[in-house]
């Protein structure tokens, strides 16, 4: 039996996916939290409650802290524990950023149920998934600074988030909101991403993003 924490802040989503999983006799989810903070008391609680967990599945996209931020100190507090991550976003998106940060795979939420449940038991004896895709950029990825370089590898993990949203359309004030961060800070990560991708306005940001493949 594979016992798997679901973090993930949409209590409709994690209802349907633990009726999906339910079907997989060997995959159970065994404990849910709506963002990272909880998360992180459960996995600190393991210790002194002796219960035994072997996956974690992580959203990225969540309030306050987002999964990528979460992840290191996931790995942190249980070095062993495996952890996929769960996005709304595309693989070439955020699959190495959630291999740097730690991830043994990484799953699109519009990807097909098979493709999870495969993921999930190859992760869960000890292997990794990543979509293949990306298994060039991850090939990429162990080469060389000098070998290889990508302005996106600039950016931290919350200027990578801020970006997706801008370029999405959402404004900076609602941003905020969704982080739980001031109107100011989300303006001042919007400068440094346009700094460091040396862009000067939201326009030219979108263009960028569909040039990379960001966004459709």
């Amino acid at each position: 039996m594979t016992r798997i924490l679901l973090v993930d802040d949409h209590t409709i989503f994690r209802d349907g996916l633990k009726r999906l999983l339910h079907e997989e006799s060997e995959l159970q989810v065994v404990a849910e939290a709506a963002d990272g903070g909880e998360a992180l008391a459960y996995l600190r609680a393991l210790d002194k409650n002796n219960e035994p967990l072997d996956l974690v599945l992580l959203d990225i996209n969540m309030k306050g802290r987002s999964g990528l931020d979460v992840l290191p100190l996931l790995k942190q507090a249980q070095p062993t524990l495996p952890v996929v991550v769960l996005s709304m976003y595309p693989a070439e998106t955020y699959a190495v950023r959630a291999l740097e940060a730690g991830a043994s795979g990484y799953i699109a939420k519009d990807m097909d149920f098979n493709e999870l449940i495969h993921c999930l038991r190859r992760v869960s004896q000890g292997g990794r998934y990543f979509p293949a895709e990306i298994l060039d950029r991850i090939l990429q990825h162990n080469l060389s600074a000098e070998e290889f370089t990508d302005p996106r590898e600039l950016l931290s993990s919350r200027e990578f988030e801020v970006m997706m949203r801008i370029v999405h359309g959402e404004r900076l004030t609602d941003i905020g909101e969704q982080l739980h961060l001031s109107v100011k800070t989300i303006s001042t990560y919007r400068s440094r991403i346009l700094q460091k991708l040396n862009i000067k306005s939201n326009a030219e940001l979108i263009r960028y993003a569909l040039h990379h493949q960001l966004i459709d």
